[in-house]
């Protein structure tokens, strides 16, 4: 048991330190901190939108059932479902709020 939870650990120190230089990288390549991967019909992304406009955030929005460019990227960072953030580096999966507004102050 004790091997197994090792495993699951070096597993996720793996995989976040690998999704992490890719971070970097794409926020670099777009030419901002805030990078929004996203849908149009998706309702949590609109909810974001509008989160993220009320707050004077310049951000990138990237529709991934528009691009195959940003659905590959949304991929590489673990994308299962959306919105999925990148700030600043840093991978946010789903609307949570709190987190968002948390990294996104003082930009």
């Amino acid at each position: 048991m004790k091997l197994l939870i090792m495993l699951a650990v070096a597993f996720f120190i793996y995989q976040k330190w690998g999704v992490t230089d890719a971070s970097a990288e794409l926020n670099q390549k777009h030419g901002s901190d805030v990078i929004m991967y996203s849908t149009s019909t998706c309702g949590y992304c609109k909810k974001a939108r509008v989160l993220l406009n009320m707050q004077g955030v310049k951000y990138k929005d990237l529709d991934i059932g528009k691009s195959a460019t940003a659905n590959a990227e949304f991929k590489s960072l673990g994308g299962r479902g959306v919105p999925l953030f990148l700030i600043q580096g840093e991978v946010i999966k789903g609307f949570n709020q709190n987190r968002v507004l948390e990294l996104v102050k003082g930009l």
